[in-house]
């Protein structure tokens, strides 16, 4: 598993399009923050996420704005999805992978690592050069530096496991499929489709998949610590069961 992770690090530091992704997601959070425009690709709205283009922004108001923005950032990952794992099952080269050496369960389990910490990194540089481009437009922090510190962390890690699970189930319907515009068409339309669905249906439970407008009432203090735990178990609970049934496929597959 350690060679695998050795070599989709490699791969990825010589592979043009992750430093394209890297340049676009530094040039969206730059805009955002200097912009003072925030939004994302949701339904609805939050009622309230309009007060944010009426008040000076903060640095705090800046991570706010970028976490209301981060929806479209899955859109960009779609690329990270292709990189880690899509064109490899898409084209069926992982087979050659597998026959190497590598344990079926240890391949999967450096996917999901790889992935994850890929998601990570990009998350972290978009709030971080938002904080950057704040402080160079010179604004105030809007609380003290080690909440910020602590704020920016703890939204870049909800953000990047909210995709994750988005991800994890894609990567099940790859496995299943084999076909990566499947699995891509359905990271484009599953946040769209669980917030129509949730507002023509009204039904309560799909506000625990809803991932993106979960994190814009995190934003935007709309949740408190102990309402917010249904939701993050919930999401751990889907990772958990996609990953399991990711490493029942690829144990189960022809080579």
């Amino acid at each position: 598993m350690i060679n695998q992770l050795r070599a989709d690090f490699y791969r990825q530091s010589h592979t043009f399009g992750h430093y394209l992704l890297l340049a676009l997601v530094i040039l969206f959070s730059v805009v955002v923050v200097y912009s003072k425009q925030a939004g994302g690709i949701m339904v609805s709205a939050p009622v309230n996420i309009d007060q944010l283009t009426r008040i000076p922004w903060t640095l705090l108001t800046g991570i706010r704005g970028l976490t209301i923005s981060a929806s479209v950032l899955m859109y960009a990952f779609i690329s990270i999805f292709v990189m880690v794992i899509g064109y490899e099952f898409s084209q069926q080269t992982y087979k050659n992978t597998l026959v190497s050496g590598i344990s079926r369960s240890g391949f999967i389990i450096a996917k999901f690592i790889i992935m994850l910490l890929d998601l990570f990194v990009q998350v972290i540089v978009f709030f971080l050069v938002g904080t950057l481009t704040g402080m160079a437009l010179g604004r105030k922090t809007g609380t003290s530096w080690s909440s910020l510190f602590n704020t920016t962390l703890l939204t870049a890690l909800i953000v990047t496991f909210f995709i994750g699970v988005v991800f994890s189930m894609a990567i099940v319907i790859l496995m299943l499929t084999g076909s990566l515009i499947g699995s891509a068409v359905f990271i484009i339309i599953f946040p769209l489709l669980v917030s129509i669905v949730s507002m023509i249906s009204k039904w309560n439970w799909l506000k625990y998949i809803d991932f993106f407008n979960v994190s814009v009432k995190i934003s935007l203090k709309q949740l408190t610590v102990n309402q917010f735990q249904p939701y993050i178990l919930i999401s751990l609970a889907i990772l958990i069961v996609c990953f399991g049934i990711s490493l029942f496929l690829i144990k189960n597959k022809e080579l």
